[in-house]
């Protein structure tokens, strides 16, 4: 094992050991939410673009469903922005955060933009604050962290990052420039915290790199795992059924060319780490702050998904292709969908087995 990589096994280690630990089983229901980045509703607030979009799914969705939300770090901006100012420009979204916590339903995690939030002497909100969150899941452990600290840089040189950001990139209006736009940072990153849950045999669920994750696998790998098995499904489908599946075939062969074709760095995108079997041990929620949406990840009746949020006059293309069931939020234009699910069951027996 690389020097590297036995330093932040040892930093996960006290990390998962330090978290505290919540019983899940099938009748609970969790939301995770990463890398809010909020800001000061300036053109340089990353945050602003989903704003609303984010209100809306928090207030009419999962509030109204009774779920408990987790924030898995780089919830504020602090980077860039002072924290009085985030919390000024977006009351009605911390009133939310109040609510949930409120009702003891709301556990907030520090990533390495809000860091700041572990050493300050007063916080202007009470909420549950902590680095890590474990969750046991009939005897099997969940662990929840934002993901920088698979990162043995970014422990080092956050300062740095911080100082860049608040005095270069925000005087010019720079967006904020992360590890989310670098292929080789997200797979390393992702690399270490995969190889670290197979060796303990744990589920981990993390943000950071901005990039949705599910059951190990990337987009570019679930989508060729689809079409493998729609293949399959249409050699023993009826004659009647057979019409959809070719246009599903169609629709994810579409979607992956046109991935390829944004993407020019592929060869870092081997997507497995490497592993005699594919785990599904590694998990993200993505972030609030994409192009298209918002993703995230939900935890209820013995289930997780991935899923994503859009707004249809922002990005329409989800509901004008097939292979998705877009549900409509009440009558706004608020989409929710599932990219995929699987049982937890069904997860820890393969981490188990195949560990």
């Amino acid at each position: 094992m690389k020097v590297t990589n036995k330093i932040v096994y040892k930093q996960l280690d006290q990390l998962m050991s330090e978290s505290p630990t919540e019983k899940l089983d099938d009748e609970s229901k969790w939301v995770i939410f990463s890398d809010l980045h909020m800001g000061d509703g300036s053109s340089t607030d990353d945050f602003k673009r989903n704003a609303s979009l984010f209100e809306q799914v928090v207030d009419r969705y999962y509030r109204r469903k009774d779920f408990s939300m987790l924030l898995n770090g780089d919830v504020e901006e602090l980077q860039r922005f002072p924290l009085k100012k985030i919390i000024e420009q977006w009351k009605p979204i911390y009133k939310l955060f109040d609510d949930f916590a409120n009702d003891d339903k709301l556990v907030k995690t520090i990533g390495n933009h809000d860091l700041q939030l572990s050493v300050l002497d007063k916080l202007p909100f009470d909420y549950n604050l902590t680095e890590g969150q474990r969750f046991d899941y009939k005897g099997k452990d969940i662990f929840v962290f934002h993901g920088h600290q698979a990162s043995k840089k970014y422990q080092e040189r956050n300062q740095l990052v911080g100082f860049t950001l608040k005095y270069f990139a925000n005087p010019l209006g720079i967006k904020n420039y992360s590890v989310s736009h670098s292929s080789k940072k997200q797979y390393n990153i992702e690399k270490r915290v995969y190889h670290y849950s197979v060796y303990r045999k744990v589920m981990s669920i993390i943000g950071h790199t901005h990039r949705p994750l599910f059951e190990s696998l990337h987009k570019v790998e679930r989508l060729k795992f689809k079409i493998e098995q729609l293949c399959r499904q249409y050699n023993i489908a009826p004659p009647e059924d057979e019409s959809d599946i070719k246009s599903l075939i169609k629709s994810h062969k579409k979607e992956l060319l046109s991935y390829h074709k944004a993407n020019v760095d592929h060869n870092l995108q081997n997507y497995v780490y490497n592993t005699l079997f594919h785990i599904p041990c590694l998990f993200n929620s993505g972030t609030v702050i994409g192009k298209r949406g918002i993703t995230c990840i939900e935890i209820e009746d013995g289930n997780i998904s991935l899923v994503h949020w859009f707004d249809k006059n922002i990005s329409k293309k989800y509901l004008q292709q097939t292979g998705y069931a877009p549900e409509q939020l009440d009558n706004s234009d608020c989409y929710r969908m599932v990219i995929n699910r699987d049982t937890l069951n069904y997860i820890f027996t393969r981490i188990h087995f195949l560990s």
